[in-house]
């Protein structure tokens, strides 16, 4: 018979670095993955956000140029006139013309700016609010209105 020295195989601390390393990289996988479900999470929020902003722009766009109840610049005063009046917000949107209309978690309200940016115009400015883990989430769209000629 003969007797063999040199055995491939391999030793015990070996198999248990391989299993730290092989383990070490699920932990990332599953981090990763963790963070994609929050991202995606994000983003869905962010489109809901997103379309209703796009539905009250669509419903204040069908209204009269001069509607009275929904398309002036009830803030139009000193330090609010113009363009700065399209950012009246508070907290919770109270300071706005109009709002706060909440619709889910989501808080909507809406400025409008009279003749800005230039005379014959409108500018409608609807801000979406959303507060996540005490963190305030925005969306602002605008869209310019042209008095009918």
């Amino acid at each position: 018979m003969e007797k063999h020295d040199n055995q491939d195989g391999f030793t015990l601390i070996e198999v248990i670095i391989a299993l730290f390393v092989l383990t070490i990289g699920i932990l990332g996988v599953f981090a990763m993955q963790g963070a994609a479900i929050n991202g995606n999470s994000v983003a869905s929020q962010m489109t809901q956000a997103a379309t209703l902003g796009g539905d009250r722009l669509e419903t204040l766009m069908t209204l009269p140029y001069n509607d009275i109840n929904s398309l002036q610049d009830v803030s139009d005063t000193g330090a609010n006139a113009g363009a700065t009046g399209l950012g009246n917000t508070d907290e919770t949107g109270k300071v706005a013309d109009y709002g706060p209309f909440i619709q889910d978690s989501f808080t909507i309200f809406y400025n409008i700016a009279d003749n800005y940016p230039i005379f014959g115009t409108k500018t409608m400015r609807v801000i979406i609010r959303r507060i996540d883990n005490k963190t305030v989430k925005e969306i602002v769209q605008d869209y310019i209105m042209m008095r009918p000629i």
